[in-house]
């Protein structure tokens, strides 16, 4: 654990009673249908998918976290954050009155076993203790053995940093059996708390990678992927999340940390920082088979980063979880770490995607529309006219938008034609030409862009059944 970690434990250890009654507010994670929570380091083992050890009125649920603690650490951590996009937790501040309360249950070994929870700043926690740290600590303690129990969290003041507000919360730690050297195993469910930050921010992208009919800015390294890579592979369901004729298929092997590489072509990326800071966020459509599944994007040097040297050469960290059973839906990446400070902004050259890390259960998904930080030579005007048998689409412009764009098109012949804009979740936000019979010839569809947000859009023209597609920057 981090000297910051330890020190915050040190300093401000106390435990307080058990309340008998709960008021928390957000089921994080039930290890079962419901996984709201990447678990970003702990000093134990931890197993997210261990059989109830014991079933009874309080706990009845099959599947449990197991926790076995290191008993080399005095102050052994579970660090963890909400996976989803912004990745924060909503305003805490009634946590810290006592007016709504941390719970989740628990099955120990003894009675008097001591836990603790703080809320920090993930950012302003690695610059030394107390940054990062908001008001105090979150206590409790067991009061039955070999059973479960619902404990509930009290509030507990302490040294803190006075910078982090109750709106800038966006990882816990939780300690169990803090200052002491225990190597017992313990099992916890239903973890309850916080609400989590919903963002009205718009999802900003940057350049579109692949879209396995055309747009191709990144290389697959076959000989450093894990799984089985096949591109430009039929849609095995059409829909409105994703109209896409071709995706990419990839099959996850038995690996414990499955990677499928890529590198940027034709130039290097340009800075990442607006990742690290989320005004900018990567994104991609992706076909799973079940929800709770963590799909983790790493950014980094490929001339420092090897298999057994983490982190060395790790840029940053970005997290998102599945929601959806065998349907498409759109995965936005929040920042979850910065595992080397030493690789520079405008370092990365390499993009590592692991699909369920730290499992080993080889399984068949399909990615598309994959999007992440430019290249140094990316301009959104850059453009190429896309072609089918029918149809010829000359760049749109001006792009970016500002406005209006408008899109040349180009018929050989007659035919049904229609054209949609999606925007970076693959919601459609406009329809500017309604599908309809038209005669061959040129033409040009005009796209109002007035009240879109700014960001990325992806531009659907489809001809006869065939759909070709570009993108439009809308300032």
């Amino acid at each position: 654990m981090t000297l910051f970690t330890r020190l915050i434990a040190a300093a401000l250890f106390a435990v307080a009673a058990p309340v008998a009654s709960a008021s928390a507010q957000v089921l994080y994670d039930n290890f079962e249908n419901t996984r709201l929570l990447t678990y970003l380091s702990t000093d134990g083992v931890f197993t997210q998918n261990a059989p109830n050890p014991g079933a009874n009125a309080v706990n009845g649920s099959p599947t449990c976290g197991k926790y076995v603690r290191n008993a080399d650490v005095q102050f052994d951590v579970i660090r963890f954050k909400p996976t989803a996009a912004p990745g924060k937790l909503a305003d805490v501040a009634a946590y810290a009155a006592g007016t709504k309360k941390l719970t989740l249950k628990f099955w120990s070994p003894a009675v008097g076993i001591s836990l603790q929870a703080v809320l920090q700043n993930a950012v302003k926690a690695t610059t030394g203790y107390p940054n990062g740290n908001f008001g105090g600590t979150f206590d409790t303690k067991t009061t039955v053995a070999n059973a479960w129990e619902l404990l509930t969290f009290t509030y507990t003041a302490g040294t803190s940093d006075a910078t982090v507000k109750a709106t800038d919360v966006d990882q816990i730690v939780l300690l169990i059996a803090p200052d002491t050297k225990t190597g017992q195993t313990f099992y916890l469910d239903d973890i309850m708390g916080p609400e989590l930050l919903v963002s009205t921010t718009p999802v900003v992208t940057d350049q579109l990678y692949d879209n396995y009919e055309g747009t191709r800015a990144i290389r697959y390294s076959f000989k450093k992927t894990s799984g089985s890579i096949k591109l430009d592979t039929l849609n095995p369901v059409v829909s409105a999340a994703n109209p896409s004729a071709r995706v990419m298929r990839y099959t996850r092997s038995a690996s414990q940390y499955d990677a499928l590489v890529v590198s940027p072509t034709g130039a290097p990326l340009a800075d990442v920082a607006p990742f690290l800071s989320s005004a900018k966020q990567m994104t991609m459509k992706v076909y799973s088979p079940a929800p709770g599944i963590t799909f983790q994007i790493t950014l980094q040097d490929s001339t420092v980063a090897g298999a057994t040297n983490y982190p060395a050469g790790r840029h940053s960290e970005y997290l998102a979880v599945t929601t959806a059973t065998n349907a498409w839906e759109t995965l936005v990446f929040s920042y979850a770490n910065r595992p080397s400070a030493a690789v520079s902004n405008t370092s990365v050259n390499e993009i590592v995607l692991l699909i369920a890390p730290n499992t080993t259960v080889p399984r068949r998904f399909y990615l598309d529309d994959w999007t992440g930080p430019r290249k140094t030579n990316f301009t959104p005007t850059g453009v190429r006219a896309v072609v089918s048998n029918s149809a010829l689409l000359e760049p749109v412009y001006p792009n970016p938008a500002n406005g209006r764009a408008l899109l040349p098109v180009q018929l050989r012949k007659a035919a049904t034609v229609g054209l949609s804009v999606h925007d970076a979740l693959g919601r459609c936000v406009a329809t500017p030409l309604p599908t309809a019979l038209r005669p061959a010839g040129s033409f040009e569809a005009e796209i109002p862009t007035v009240g879109f947000a700014p960001g990325l859009y992806l531009l659907r023209f489809e001809v006869d059944g065939v759909v070709l597609t570009q993108r439009l920057s809308v300032q």
